[in-house]
């Protein structure tokens, strides 16, 4: 038979008391949930109605803007050109664009192109909208993406009567951010909003927009869209659940949802449970100082005799229990007795084991997660060895990450683990990540520890610290990797530059002469990014470094922003202009005594890299003929500024003097900002 304690019996009779209440507070709560479930619901489709009499009106404004517009009196008369300036000055200071085209899809006017230029077709209307259009005389788009601004717009298109031949459509367009800020006063807080279009894709969001516009929405979102308006559940882009409801428009068609997080609706609900629990829990604590109050005596001599055996389990000191039970008195004399005998051993132990210079760990846990660890093991991983955590109080091992020949090992596949498996662990490496992020590399042997009869009572491991030894190899690799890459690098540089000028030169001490300045140029880049480790250099010091020692540096005009090249490209450039500079002083204008060179530089953020544009110009030189042929100093920039798609290098011989824009790629946006 099963026996209970009074405390139990006591607390079974106030439950019976109790959970007739709680029943029927549930009702009332399901019953307000219920409630405030449809409230919201209706919240939700007001909401969506709401927004959608606000870019409805804003939709009717643009189509009486292109209304006006199809009357104008120059397009009766086909005078495209003053047609062109009046559309210009409806959308002169707004995102809008106004396009004249024929049902072919040929562009005959458009705000955003010059009149008179070419331009390119517009993708022919498809027979659905064609319909449309003949039917109503006007035809709201569903969201469409602009290839000349990159960007999603919509647009109202109208037929119009042509001066001669066939019918035109005329079409008025915005981008889809401008239905985000008409429709953004209009969003109570709290909601979000979305717009879509016939297919089912974003024209609008009040959150997230530049993300989801264009985008198609969830499937499973958009397919409860049905009939004129309606309310549902669903999950969100993010997977939330949400209570929506949503409108759609008889004029565009266009369906309006508004959405609220699951969890706001279901708050009320949430709140009045909170609410019953507290009580639940006010009285489960009376009931247990009730049952506390009756047994209190008991429990206080168990609860005493409990903290002394895990005392006892720990390695602390067991204190003696002062208690009117007899019982429990004599079982905590035999704890005293037994805390003082292992007291002793422990010290004899401790103090052979702290003399050893190895990391020594003991477990008598069959799992080998409570371990008994000497005073270098401690220091080995991070532990105090101030007497906080002595040796032979059982522990738990710190959560480190070991790795032995590339692979992870599980803590059941380490040696202390292994030993106490029975199996014999001799001289092998690890690689431990510690929690602070220290690193250690142990050499490790373990054993497991039998009793008389044979059987595995436990394990010890013996762990040598060879981290130096380790760090000290890992070194001199990389060192010696290092040195081999900067000096293939730097020969094959050389032996490219001396053979161009070898090449390139008519005598053997023409030869000699710019060789020997090419490599004092290369050698100049070298020092600067030297002095920065290698990691690149600043690109206005690496101009002057480079022309200084060819001409006054007050000749020079230089002028950009800050430019960190890396040190691949820094090389390149640095013989570049050694080249620029030599030319100039031959043959340009620092061949006299009054030219100036001016050097100007901006460094374009784009969507996928980062790049430098640079325009080298010449002034107050003779004047400037074009090159009959291409010279070493042509081939190397041609080189340089051509390792990419938009990497490129111009040389224009105007009469003022020469030219050069350079644009090379600095680094990828994937790859960080060099």
């Amino acid at each position: 038979m099963q026996r209970r304690s009074v405390r139990s019996h006591l607390l079974g009779l106030i439950a019976a008391a109790i959970i007739p209440v709680w029943l029927f507070a549930g009702y009332l709560l399901v019953q307000f949930a219920l409630h405030e479930r449809s409230r919201f619901e209706q919240d939700a489709v007001q909401t969506a109605k709401q927004v959608s009499l606000v870019v409805e009106g804003e939709l009717l404004n643009l189509r009486t803007v292109l209304d006006g517009l199809s009357k104008s009196a120059a397009l009766a008369n086909g005078d495209m050109q003053t047609f062109n300036s009046e559309a210009l000055d409806l959308v002169q200071g707004t995102d809008r664009v106004i396009v004249l085209r024929d049902l072919a899809g040929r562009q005959l006017m458009s705000t955003e192109a010059r009149y008179g230029a070419d331009m390119p077709a517009s993708e022919p209307i498809t027979d659905h909208d064609r319909e449309e259009i003949k039917t109503a005389g006007i035809y709201v788009s569903d969201v469409f993406a602009d290839t000349r601004s990159s960007t999603y717009r919509v647009q109202i298109v109208m037929l119009v009567p042509a001066p001669r031949g066939k019918d035109l459509l005329l079409s008025i367009s915005v981008p889809t951010t401008h239905i985000r800020d008409v429709m953004m006063p209009a969003v109570p807080e709290g909601w979000t909003v979305g717009v879509g279009d016939r297919q089912g894709h974003f024209v609008a969001r009040s959150k997230k927009h530049e993300e989801m516009s264009g985008k198609p929405g969830l499937p499973e979102y958009v397919e409860k869209v049905v009939g004129r308006s309606g309310s549902f559940t669903s999950r969100n882009i993010e997977g939330a659940r949400l209570l929506a409801g949503y409108y759609r428009s008889s004029n565009s068609d266009w369906f309006y949802t508004a959405n609220l997080p699951l969890s706001v609706a279901q708050a009320p609900l949430w709140r009045s449970l909170a609410a019953i629990c507290g009580i639940g829990v006010l009285s489960l604590l009376v009931s247990i100082a009730l049952g506390y109050t009756l047994g209190r005596h008991f429990t206080r001599a168990t609860a005493a005799l409990v903290a002394r055996a895990e005392a006892l389990g720990l390695g602390r000191r067991v204190e003696p229990l002062t208690t009117s039970v007899a019982e429990f008195a004599a079982v905590s004399t035999a704890m005293v007795e037994a805390d003082r005998a292992i007291a002793e051993r422990r010290t004899e132990l401790e103090a052979v084991l702290d003399t050893v210079p190895a990391a020594v760990w003991f477990t008598y846990d069959p799992k080998a997660l409570q371990v008994i660890r000497n005073r270098f093991a401690a220091e080995l991983m991070g532990l105090p060895t101030d007497g906080s955590q002595s040796f032979g109080k059982p522990d738990r091992v710190i959560d480190t990450i070991a790795v032995k020949n590339g692979q992870i090992v599980s803590r059941e596949d380490r040696p202390l683990s292994r030993a106490m498996r029975g199996e014999f662990v001799d001289h092998e490496e690890f690689t431990y990540t510690l929690p602070s992020g220290g690193e250690r590399f142990l050499l490790s042997s373990a054993r497991p520890i039998r009793n008389p009869g044979g059987a595995i009572v436990g394990a010890v491991q013996i762990s040598l610290d060879i981290t130096e030894r380790k760090r000290g190899e890992e070194h001199r690799r990389l060192l010696t990797n290092e040195l081999n890459h900067r000096v293939k690098n730097t020969l094959a540089v050389v032996q490219s530059i001396a053979s161009q000028t070898i090449r390139n030169a008519t005598t053997l001490p023409e030869a000699g002469r710019t060789l020997s300045s090419r490599l004092v140029s290369l050698a100049k880049a070298h020092d600067l990014l030297t002095q920065q480790n290698w990691s690149g250099a600043d690109l206005n010091d690496l101009i002057t470094a480079s022309v200084k020692p060819h001409a006054p540096i007050e000749r020079f005009q230089l002028s950009g922003e800050p430019a960190w090249l890396p040190a691949n490209i820094a090389l390149s450039v640095a013989l570049a202009f050694h080249e620029l500079t030599t030319n100039a002083i031959k043959y340009g204008s620092l061949s006299n005594a009054i030219g100036m060179v001016s050097v100007c530089w901006k460094v374009v953020c784009q969507k996928q890299h980062r790049r430098l544009e640079l325009e080298w110009r010449e002034q107050g030189g003779p004047p400037v003929g074009t090159a009959g042929r291409k010279g070493f100093g042509t081939q190397l920039l041609n080189r340089v500024f051509d390792s990419g798609p938009s990497d490129r290098v111009t040389l224009k011989f105007e009469t003022s003097g020469l030219v050069c824009d350079m644009r090379v790629t600095l680094s990828r946006r994937d790859e960080g900002v060099v």
